[in-house]
């Protein structure tokens, strides 16, 4: 289990998509982690940085989108990378059972304090840790990714997890700015039997600038 140490001040923010209003908690100073012991260390070893404490412009996104689907409730999905979980917890907002997952304990920590904060019935909301190299044999309907492309080299992970993970049927909707590394998407997935379809997604978050990015929603090649 790795995990990382925050023991700085933190503020709780409330944010609305569509008719959807959730409570995030989280690092009122995120960069205190960067001196963390346990990051430095992991930083040396696996190129680990905890971008969890931040919050990345495909979370609006994928907020976004998330808020608008018509969801059936009570349905299971599985968040990557979640990070803070905003789009999860908009997901849970909407009707979602969410199963968050990150490589760090420490996130894990904060949206279960985000869940809490929001109201949500316990059962709603599990987390666990995920190391995408990896996966569990455990499938959903629905998995969700925001700003999870960031690199080349997370391209073919996130297909693994996305194909290990991903029920027949189910559909993975991932989202983020634009990055050189998800021009490579579309042939990987290829590769492990999944289609993309991409469409222009926006969001106009009232703590940040609008943003803009493209949604991917991936299925099993039928």
């Amino acid at each position: 289990m790795f995990e990382t140490t925050y023991d700085g001040p933190t503020t709780t923010t409330s944010m609305r998509f569509g008719d959807r209003t959730i409570q995030i908690v989280r690092p009122a100073e995120p960069d205190r982690l960067l001196n963390d012991a346990a990051v430095l260390d992991l930083n040396r070893r696996d190129d680990y940085m905890p971008y969890w404490a931040y919050l990345w412009p495909g979370a609006y996104l994928l907020a976004e989108v998330v808020a608008r689907e018509a969801w059936v409730p009570g349905t299971r999905a599985l968040e990557i990378g979640c990070g803070l979980g905003l789009a999860g917890l908009v997901g849970v907002a909407s009707g979602l059972t969410l199963h968050f997952t990150d490589y760090d304990e420490c996130p894990l920590r904060f949206v279960d304090r985000s869940a809490r904060a929001s109201g949500f019935e316990p059962g709603r909301v599990t987390t666990a840790r995920l190391d995408w190299r990896h996966p569990p044999t455990d499938r959903f309907p629905v998995i969700l990714g925001a700003d999870v492309l960031y690199e080349r080299r997370l391209v073919p992970l996130v297909c693994d997890v996305i194909s290990a993970m991903l029920e027949r049927g189910g559909v993975a909707l991932v989202a983020g700015p634009y990055r050189v590394a998800t021009e490579e998407l579309e042939a990987c997935l290829s590769t492990r039997g999944l289609i993309a379809e991409a469409e222009r997604v926006s969001a106009t978050p009232e703590e940040i600038p609008a943003v803009s990015g493209t949604l991917h929603r991936i299925r099993h090649r039928a």
